[in-house]
């Protein structure tokens, strides 16, 4: 039970600094499960499941832009499902190898965190007053691929989602953002059950059940980071916003690449 206190501040902490960009903060958490919080295997990403779970409902509920867009939030929820059970399931089988797990991580988040950092530098503009939504099918297959992702990582598909709605989508920061945190709740919800009931009925590769208590503390620390983090997104601007998702997706990877190396 060490691991409380450290696991209740990296949940304030990540919390804070994901929320303004309508991430849970779950990819910080990766690096920390198992060199502080003393998770390993499968279990490290069911166990970040847990504190998106416990933080994301009140950072989405006060993120600016969420109501009157239930078309496109039952969209992202609805096949955020399928996609979270596929991830996990592909977590405990051929991504319980540690080296093709951080290759996964560094894949996915290193191009992604370069071309937001080099957006934020040039100053590209994006609008902030009503931005054209994205059409259904478009946003639908860009959920199920990015909640397939997150929840083989254990990152929840809204760390995945909001990177490819500012980059590839040139959505705005603030647009991108309860899309994002609704698909990191469905994904996390979803492959909570899915990583729970693979480890009970031994399919693939254990542990794959999440550490509930440290799970539980970076979850309760988490909603009070949120509450600093949505804040902190009536006041940042979209340049501001962008780089610092930029640099949450280029600090993992970076992370992961050192552990590779070493």
């Amino acid at each position: 039970m060490a691991e409380i206190v450290p696991a209740l501040l990296a949940g304030f902490l990540v919390a804070a600094l994901g929320t303004p960009v309508g991430v849970s903060g779950a990819v910080f958490l990766l690096p920390l499960q198992s060199s502080v919080l003393g998770v390993s295997g499968p279990a490290v990403s069911a166990t970040n499941l847990v504190f998106n779970t416990m933080s994301t409902p009140l950072a989405l509920l006060r993120t600016p832009g969420f109501r009157g867009r239930a078309a496109e939030l039952l969209v992202v929820a609805g096949v955020c499902v399928p996609a979270a059970v596929a991830g996990a399931y592909g977590r405990v089988t051929l991504f319980a190898d540690p080296a093709r797990f951080r290759l996964l991580v560094i894949a996915v988040l290193a191009p992604l965190g370069v071309q937001l950092l080099v957006r934020a530098v040039r100053g590209t503009r994006v609008r902030d007053d009503d931005p054209p939504p994205l059409r259904a099918l478009p946003l639908a297959v860009l959920a199920l691929v990015t909640g397939a992702v997150g929840g083989t990582i254990g990152i929840g598909g809204g760390s995945m989602l909001a990177p490819v709605l500012v980059a590839a989508a040139r959505q705005s920061v603030a647009r991108a953002a309860p899309l994002a945190l609704t698909s990191t709740l469905s994904t996390s919800l979803s492959g909570l059950v899915a990583y729970s009931l693979f480890d009970a009925f031994h399919i693939g590769t254990p542990p794959a059940a999440p550490v509930w208590h440290v799970g539980i503390a970076t979850g309760l620390g988490g909603v009070a980071g949120a509450l600093l983090g949505a804040a902190v997104a009536r006041r940042a601007g979209e340049r501001v916003l962008t780089l610092l998702l930029g640099t949450t997706a280029t600090v993992t990877a970076v992370s992961y690449v050192v552990q590779l190396a070493g």
